[in-house]
Parts: structure tokens; C-alpha cells; sequence
């Protein structure tokens, strides 16, 4: 057994490697048997743990990064499957990188191949529902302005929680560099819209695009909520998605 050092702390089995808490302690053993620290660092046997472990270690920098920027969008909202979903994700987006040696594949590099931009529009961040599910209908991502529209909207399709009384659409661009894991932001303000609201196209655009270094990512999510004395509050299904992510 051995104790696992640095900032990030695995939990889960990895590459012939059991990554656990024990009496609070982050500790690390090979499945099925003990070893000792300097045989997994220095012996050739050990080689594509070391690879497995230095790449889950980046996907995990790098989920913990994408997470935080999500915030805006996550607020509240609990997932205990969330964590496990995003590496899962994040690590299959790195087998893209074609370039890098294994143990050294980078998910930024992945996300530069249309596989993984694919992948990660893919992605279902709210597994219950999609938001266009929650939408009743499909939008349209403009990949030169960034705008987001929804034609055919109607609350008769809208799939209101039951006790609801209203939803919140967010929509939001978000620039995330996959190098630096840092990121900036530009949010449209809500949109509340009323059961009983009459049907209307949906159009969401930024005022500006956010600056910095870093992939451009449009992302949405629906809410609902419930007026109680005259204040919202936020009760029953959630859905968060990314809407698009230009070539």
C-alpha cells in the first residue's frame, strides 16, 4: 500500500490500480495484491499504470475545470452520476488525440477532431430529460453568430413538471480553453415564460462573444419553476445541453 501524493486524489480502480480512502488517508495498491511506491514510479512492469494514471489524472483536472465553468447553468441542480458521466466522457474524448503518445493524450487535443467536439455535443448532462425534450420542439445553432432559435415553440409541448407554473430558459456562450482549463462567459438574460403563454419563436444571442484563449461552446438550460407569494421557485425536471460547437 501506498500513499497517493499530489493535488489531485483518485478514488475507483484504474489500469490494475485501487485507488481508496483508508482512515481518511488517500492510498493507492495494485488490485488483487500489495507493491510498494518506488516499484509503480520505477519499474518497466509498471509502465501503462503510470500511462493510466497520468491521463485520468489530466481528465480529471480537466472535468473538475469544465464543471466549475458550467455553474451558471448547473446552479442547484444535484447529480450524484454527474462526476462519473463527465470522465467517462472526458476520457473518451482523449483516446482522439492522435498525436500525443500514450500517457500523454490531452483531452484539448481530442476536442480539435470533429470525433470529439461530437462527442461532447453529444453528451447528455441531464439524463431525465434533453432540453430540447423539455423544449417540445428542436432549435437551430447559427455557427457564425452563436445565436439559438426555436421556431416552432409552444407551451402545449412543454413538459411542465407537475405543480409548475412557469420555466426559465438560460442560453449562454461559453469559451473554456482545454490547455489552461480556464474559461469566460456571456449569458443571455432568463427567459421566463408562462404556462398559459401564447406560442411564439424562441431567439437567444449574446450581446458579445466572451474573450480570451479557448474553444466557443453554445450552452443552454431549462428550468421550471413554481410562483409561491409571488417570489419563483424552482422545483421538478431539469435540462442542460450543449447546443453547438462550430467545425
Amino acid at each position: 500500500m501506498a500513499k497517493q501524493q499530489g493535488i489531485i486524489k483518485l478514488s475507483g480502480t484504474l489500469g490494475g490500480l485501487n485507488f481508496y480512502y483508508r482512515k481518511g488517508k488517500p492510498v493507492v495498491r495494485v488490485a488483487g495484491g500489495g507493491f510498494d511506491g518506488k516499484k509503480i514510479k520505477n519499474s518497466p512492469k509498471m509502465v501503462r499504470v503510470r500511462e493510466n494514471a497520468t491521463e485520468f489524472g489530466n481528465c480529471s483536472k480537466a472535468k473538475k475545470a469544465l464543471r466549475i465553468a458550467l455553474n451558471p447553468f448547473l446552479g442547484v441542480h444535484k447529480d450524484p452520476t454527474l462526476h462519473g458521466r463527465m470522465m467517462k466522457l472526458l476520457q473518451e474524448i482523449k483516446t482522439h488525440d492522435g498525436i500525443s503518445v500514450r500517457g500523454q493524450r490531452k483531452v484539448g487535443i481530442g476536442m480539435q477532431t470533429a470525433a470529439g467536439k461530437k462527442l461532447l455535443r453529444g453528451f447528455v448532462f441531464s439524463p431525465k430529460y434533453s432540453l430540447e425534450q423539455l423544449l417540445g420542439a428542436p432549435g437551430c445553432f447559427d455557427a457564425d453568430t452563436f445565436a439559438y432559435t426555436v421556431d416552432d415553440f409552444s407551451t402545449n409541448r412543454v413538459r411542465f413538471s407537475v405543480g409548475t407554473t412557469h420555466m426559465e430558459v438560460l442560453y449562454g456562450v461559453l469559451r473554456f480553453d482545454f490547455e489552461t482549463l480556464t474559461h469566460t462567459i456571456a449569458l443571455c438574460p432568463p427567459l421566463l415564460i408562462a404556462q398559459d403563454s401564447v406560442d411564439m419563436p424562441l431567439h437567444f444571442t449574446v450581446d458579445a462573444l466572451p474573450g480570451g484563449e479557448g474553444m466557443l461552446i453554445g450552452v443552454g438550460c431549462v428550468r421550471f419553476l413554481q410562483e409561491v407569494n409571488g417570489k419563483m421557485v424552482g422545483i421538478g425536471d431539469f435540462g442542460l445541453g450543449v447546443l453547438g460547437i462550430p467545425a
